[in-house]
């Protein structure tokens, strides 16, 4: 039987590996070949700030009063899926009136929009888990 915690940890790796697949469609989908290196550099950064914030949630304190790292992590984290998911719904409203077939950015086609609401639906899943103080891994 699964307890709560372990629910909780087992939808905040759905949610990661969500967000995860989400931006790696993304990338492929939306930086085409030949798209200048500022794009390129973007999507590697916020893959970057990603795994740097989910190996600090999945390290596992030696102890409760080393569970610091974690905790930021998890705080990092809210603030990346927050910012992700205000970053994909601008992407959306401005894909609106984004009517140059070669213009940056969603066109709200069905390829454009997949991969932003898996994109959101893992940042939401996320932030419905929200805990007021992040609980450590062992507590």
């Amino acid at each position: 039987m699964l307890t709560s915690k372990t629910k909780i940890l087992k939808l905040r790796v759905t949610a990661i590996l969500l967000i995860a697949a989400g931006y790696g469609w993304a990338g492929g989908h939306f930086i085409p070949a030949g798209s200048p290196l500022i794009a390129y550099v973007f999507q590697a950064v916020i893959f970057l700030i990603l795994l740097i914030l989910t190996l600090g949630f999945f390290s596992v304190p030696a102890s409760v009063a080393h569970a610091k790292p974690h905790a930021r992590a998890i705080r990092g984290l809210n603030i990346f899926t927050i910012l992700s998911l205000v970053i994909n719904i601008a992407n959306i409203v401005r894909g609106f009136t984004n009517n140059g077939a070669n213009s940056f950015g969603s066109h709200n086609t069905p390829a454009d929009l997949v991969p932003i609401c898996i994109i959101m639906a893992g940042d939401i899943l996320w932030l419905a888990l929200f805990e007021r103080k992040p609980a450590t891994m062992l507590s």
